[in-house]
């Protein structure tokens, strides 16, 4: 078991640098100047000099060749020209992520890592609220309508999971702010608190950080600022969940220990709990997991639509402002947030099924 995670763990090291190599030259497919598309057409010739050089991009893209000609030529010493080949925007640009220095982020004038900071807290948030909702509301449904198959149950949730999927987050985010928020003002329609209250930082999770300092009432607000965005937001993993424990149930009530559980003379609840739903349930957790790291992707409209000051609407911000070094960095992050939520997944299969393990 020690060794698989081990080399699973070697494995993500040639993905994540595959990964910086795409990121990277994503700034560079760009027609024309990146510093010029950064600050505008009428900037000044000395901000756009003093943005390329805070970028690297006046050096050579991966490999300074130029340098390694000099050397074979006689022009520098060996040393020299052996500095100068890896002295190139690449290199640089994975130097600095391997320090940390995540850059600084060239709209807000702040270094990224600080921002990042105050940004994750607000979209893990609200991704654990939305998979929680999906995962409540997605295992349920599939396994009722999977025991009462062609039911009306079974009908209307199979009608709510297409529902779920076919629609845009966009959309049902205005139409909840539209429903709940502006008619009936049930619940905010933007942001994540409000802003003439204050509450003291300790995680970042405002509902963590209120019941840490024993405030109920920033609780009950802080919780009704999420309840619209956690819902638009786990509508689509809700659904799929949904879907697939339907399918895996219904797969493996035909098995023959299942009509052995019955013949016993055991519970129908003991048969679905615990060997229909526990045999049926590796795939499903395979689609929790890959909906999981998906709900970063979603997260960007939601966060758009609802003002939720997260990773989201940041990145949105940045690609608005033509903030790339700040595109890049979210990139990565999303990047890595999917391969550990896949790790993390091929680590439950082995506690799931013993085979595995044993194998």
């Amino acid at each position: 078991m020690t060794r698989y995670i081990i080399r699973r763990l070697v494995s993500l090291i040639p993905t994540l640098l595959g990964v910086t190599v795409l990121v990277f030259l994503f700034i560079h497919l760009i027609p024309g100047d990146p510093a010029i598309f950064m600050l505008g057409e009428h900037a000044a010739v000395e901000n756009v000099e003093r943005i390329r050089e805070q970028l690297g991009l006046n050096k050579p893209l991966l490999l300074n060749l130029e340098a390694a000609g000099q050397a074979f030529r006689g022009e520098v010493s060996i040393a020299e020209g052996f500095k100068g080949f890896f002295d190139s925007q690449y290199l640089g640009f994975l130097g600095r992520l391997l320090r940390g220095d995540l850059g600084k982020s060239v709209h807000e004038k702040t270094p990224i890592a600080d921002l990042l900071k105050l940004k994750i807290p607000a979209t893990v948030e609200l991704s654990l609220l939305a998979m929680t909702f999906a995962i409540i509301v997605g295992l349920p449904a599939g396994i009722i309508s999977a025991t009462r198959r062609n039911s009306v149950f079974d009908g209307v949730s199979m009608v709510g999971s297409l529902m779920g999927v076919s629609m845009p987050i966009f959309w049902l985010g205005l139409m909840l702010i539209y429903f709940f928020g502006v008619k009936l003002g049930w619940f905010p329609t933007y942001g994540r608190f409000p802003v003439d209250l204050s509450l003291e930082r300790v995680t970042g999770l405002y509902t963590l950080d209120s019941i840490i300092a024993g405030d109920s009432q920033a609780l009950g607000l802080a919780l009704k600022h999420l309840v619209m965005p956690s819902i638009a937001l786990g509508s689509i993993p809700m659904a799929v969940i949904s879907r697939m424990t339907r399918s895996s149930m219904l797969e493996v009530l035909q098995e023959d220990y299942i009509r052995t559980a019955y013949a016993k003379g055991l519970r129908e609840r003991t048969v679905i709990l615990r060997h229909a739903l526990k045999n049926a349930f590796l795939p499903v957790i395979t689609v929790i997991g890959l909906q999981a790291g998906s709900l970063l992707a979603g997260a960007i409209m939601t966060e758009t639509v609802f003002s939720w000051p997260g990773v989201g609407k940041w990145v949105y911000d940045a690609i608005l402002a033509r903030d790339y070094p700040v595109v890049q960095v979210a990139v990565l992050v999303i990047t890595l947030v999917i391969a550990v939520v896949n790790l993390a997944v091929d680590m439950s299969y082995a506690f799931l099924n013993p085979k595995i393990r044993f194998e």
